[in-house]
């Protein structure tokens, strides 16, 4: 028989080295189905989650390393048995040289020390010799290898029992597991071919091979076990600041709001977790204390007018239907703060729904300049007792709301009236400064302190509380302010002093 090539061995190896990642790759897909149904109908907790990837990625090590060694050791038994078996056929092929003949002695001594069959074929693979107690059960191999070879090295055949009578080949010649190596080669003696054929049923070999392949499950299974248990305690541990803070965002209330995170003693992702969720918790903190506020502030400016409206509907129903001073007097009064209620009213709306992010803006093109000239001649209008003047005034043209930003500019202007003595100036500009429309307003007025600065802007908030009366106002106004000027993607800065006065800074996107 002719030597089988280095190219066929490693053509026939290569499926035996991609078998372990076949293995792998269908386990890893049942594995995956299996997981994805139990996740559809069980609330899975990150421990049992962790624990399961844990054992997962041990369990393919193992079966990776179960399985290179297996690989490695059954190559090496196939090596070794198979420099037996050559070492075998040198000896007979000795034995027929020395003897010219069948030298039935020194062969079934072989025999029986090497615990193999050998059998002796003529050139037309006629049996010519055997050590098989049964010479009808030996057969030339080479026949059927093509069916039954699962692995050749040289001459060196494994073959299995295929199972089957139409196969012809005697199930003696294979142990109990169906296995057998076969060595097959030929010799020239007197000018005749003979083929020298030895068979090793690997009796002790299978055995050997089965109790390893047992230990390696039994440590598998040993070590998926460990795994597993240490796998979970080590999670448990892991996550035990995650249930720590879950028990104490579950202990925060609306009245316990002050409760934050503990996170002095971690050093992980999870300190910066609980720092991003206090720091939300302070945000919500105060927002729900500006909403307190916001609510009391609105009680309180209602609570005003109602009374007044209230007193005078109790005036008028004691004395003012004979009375017509009461009469006028009640009449003027509570028209007075219905206007000053419906005002109220329509800024909070207004507010709220500019919280929402409800309040349309309906920008177009027009002249910025334009609109000074405008706001400026209605004041002018119905104040005469302050100077209202534009000093600088460059054309310029924006896209923006012209209501609303009419609207604010009218707020600042007015609050410069209110806090302007008579006789003070107020003087508007407008011009083009690093590609934005810059607005400012500045007064003569009364200013405002370095400690009112800051909460200018804030909702119900006056920086004068003993002017209010005279004054009026809710407080609103420099909010609303705020709110249109930000929503046109603009700035305000604010200047002032104490008895010099205040500059409004407006930039709005050309």
């Amino acid at each position: 028989m002719k030597k089988i090539s280095s190219t066929i061995f490693h053509r026939l190896l290569k499926p035996l080295f991609l078998l372990p990642f076949t293995i792998l790759k269908i386990i890893f897909s049942i594995l995956n189905a299996i997981f994805s149904k139990i996740s559809d109908k069980l609330r899975l907790s990150i421990t049992f989650r962790m624990t399961l990837v844990y054992t997962f990625v041990i369990s393919n090590i193992l079966v990776l390393l179960s399985v290179g060694v297996l690989s490695g050791g059954f190559a090496y038994i196939m090596r070794s048995e198979g420099n037996d078996l050559k070492k075998d056929f040198t000896l007979v092929t000795a034995y027929i040289d020395e003897s010219h003949e069948v030298p039935a002695s020194e062969i079934e001594q072989l025999s029986k020390s090497s615990g193999r069959s050998i059998s002796l074929f003529d050139e037309n693979l006629e049996l010519l010799y055997t050590t098989e107690k049964n010479p009808d059960s030996a057969l030339f191999i080479h026949r059927y290898a093509s069916r039954n070879v699962i692995f050749e090295l040289d001459n060196a055949m494994l073959i299995v029992n295929p199972g089957h009578p139409d196969a012809n080949i005697p199930p003696e010649l294979f142990n109990q597991y169906g296995i057998a190596m076969v060595y097959n080669n030929s010799m020239i003696e007197d000018s005749k071919m003979i083929y020298v054929q030895i068979i090793d049923k690997l009796s002790e070999e299978t055995e050997y091979a089965g109790i390893f392949i047992i230990t390696l499950i039994a440590l598998d299974i040993f070590f998926i076990i460990l795994i597993i248990l240490i796998g979970s305690s080590a999670s448990k541990r892991l996550l035990k600041p995650v249930k720590v803070m879950t028990d104490t965002v579950q202990n925060i209330s609306i009245n316990q709001l002050g409760t934050r995170l503990d996170v002095s003693g971690s050093k992980n992702e999870l300190k910066d977790l609980a720092k991003t969720f206090n720091s939300m918790l302070d945000r919500i903190q105060l927002a729900y204390d500006r909403q307190n506020q916001f609510v009391a502030d609105a009680s309180h400016e209602l609570r005003t007018p109602i009374s007044v409206v209230q007193g005078y509907a109790n005036l008028l129903d004691r004395w003012g239907k004979e009375d017509n001073q009461v009469l006028e007097e009640s009449i003027t009064a509570i028209k007075t703060e219905s206007e000053n209620m419906k005002d109220l009213i329509e800024k909070l709306l207004f507010l709220a729904r500019g919280d929402k992010d409800t309040q349309k803006l309906e920008k177009e093109d027009f002249h910025v300049n334009e609109l000074i000239d405008e706001i400026i001649k209605e004041t002018v209008l119905i104040d005469n007792t302050h100077e209202v003047t534009c000093v600088r005034k460059e054309s310029i043209v924006v896209n923006a709301d012209r209501g609303l930003l009419k609207e604010a500019i009218r707020i600042f202007v007015d609050n410069s009236v209110k806090y302007t003595p008579e006789g003070g100036k107020i003087k508007l500009e407008c011009y083009l400064e690093n590609h934005s429309a810059m607005i400012t307003i500045e007064d003569t007025g009364i200013g405002i302190s370095e400690t009112d600065l800051p909460h200018i802007f804030d909702r119900f908030y006056r920086a004068d509380k003993s002017r209010t009366k005279q004054t009026g106002g809710n407080g609103l106004g420099m909010a609303i302010a705020k709110w249109i000027i930000l929503k046109h993607e603009g700035s305000i800065k604010v200047q002032s002093k104490i008895n010099i006065g205040t500059k409004i800074y407006i930039a709005l996107p050309k």
